[in-house]
C-alpha cells in the first residue's frame, strides 16, 4: 500500500497489486508495470487508486492492467485522480490487458474523475473500452485535460476519450494541451462509443487548447461524429468547441484554438 508521498522506480517483477491510499502522491520514475495476471492471480488494475490521488510522471513509464477486466490505472467512483509531470517532464504509456480502459473504467467496475495537468501520455483501450474513460457498461466520472500531450485510442466500439460500449463519462472538459484522439471501430474520437447503450454527456473544448486532432473510425457502419456520438449511440448533452455548438462530423477534425 502506497501512502502519503511515495516514489516508485524500476520494473515490477511479479504479480503484485499496487494500491494507492487516499490523499497520496505517487511519483513514477522510469517504471515498468507490465501486468500479466489471470482471474485467479493478478485480478486487478496496474495501479489501483483507492481515494483521491495524484500521479507525477518522471522519465519513461509503462503501466498495463494485470487482468483483462481491469484498466491500466483505476480510480474509485466519486474520487479524483490527477496526473501531472515532474520538473523535467515525464511520459506514460498505459493500457489494459484486454477489455478495459487505459486510464479509467474496467469491464468489471466503473471509475471516478480523471484530471490531466501535464505529461506526455499514450493511452490505449481494449475491446469496448476507451483509451481514457469508460468501458463496456461501466461509466467514468468527469474527464478534464488542462495541459500535456495526450494520445488516446479506443478499442473496438469505444472512443479515444470518453465512452466505451455502454459506459460513458459524466463530462469531458479540455482546456489546454495537445490532444490526439482516435476512435475505435464505429466510435467517436472524443465522445461516445457505439450501440444504443452509449450516450456521452457534455463535451466542452475551450479555445485555449494548443491543438485537437479528432479522428472517428470510418469502418462501416462509421461513427456519426468525430466529437460527439458513435454509431447507433446518442448524445445526452451538448458539444461546444470554442464558440461553436454542435457535434463535429468532420474527420479528422483539427482545431488549434483561437487565442
Amino acid at each position: 500500500m502506497v501512502k502519503e508521498t511515495e516514489r516508485l522506480t524500476g520494473t515490477l517483477g511479479t504479480n503484485l497489486q499496487i494500491s494507492v491510499a487516499d490523499k497520496t502522491t505517487l511519483i513514477l520514475e522510469d517504471v515498468d508495470i507490465n501486468g500479466k495476471g489471470a482471474w485467479t492471480t493478478g485480478n486487478y488494475a496496474g495501479i489501483n487508486c483507492l481515494g483521491d490521488a495524484k500521479i507525477i510522471l518522471e522519465g519513461e513509464n509503462t503501466v498495463k492492467g494485470f487482468y483483462e477486466r481491469y484498466p491500466g490505472i483505476h480510480i474509485r467512483v466519486k474520487k479524483t485522480l490527477t496526473i501531472d509531470e515532474g520538473v523535467l517532464g515525464g511520459e506514460l504509456t498505459v493500457s489494459s490487458n484486454g477489455r478495459s480502459a487505459g486510464i479509467g473504467a474496467g469491464s468489471a467496475e466503473s471509475c471516478g474523475n480523471i484530471t490531466i495537468e501535464g505529461g506526455s501520455i499514450i493511452a490505449t483501450g481494449g475491446t469496448n473500452a476507451a483509451g481514457i474513460g469508460g468501458a463496456r457498461e461501466h461509466d467514468c466520472g468527469t474527464i478534464t485535460i488542462k495541459d500535456g500531450t495526450i494520445t488516446a485510442t479506443g478499442g473496438f466500439g469505444a472512443a479515444g476519450i470518453g465512452g466505451g460500449c455502454g459506459g460513458d463519462p459524466d463530462a469531458i472538459i479540455i482546456s489546454g494541451g495537445v490532444v490526439i484522439a482516435n476512435g475505435g471501430e464505429n466510435a467517436a474520437a472524443i465522445g461516445s462509443g457505439s450501440t444504443w447503450l452509449s450516450g456521452c454527456k457534455d463535451i466542452t473544448i475551450y479555445n485555449t487548447v494548443d491543438m485537437i486532432i479528432a479522428t472517428k473510425h470510418e469502418t462501416t457502419p462509421a461513427a456519426t461524429s468525430s466529437i460527439g456520438a458513435g454509431y447507433g449511440a446518442k448524445l445526452n448533452g451538448t458539444v461546444k468547441v470554442g464558440d461553436d455548438v454542435g457535434e463535429i462530423t468532420e474527420s479528422p477534425f483539427v482545431y488549434t484554438g483561437e487565442y
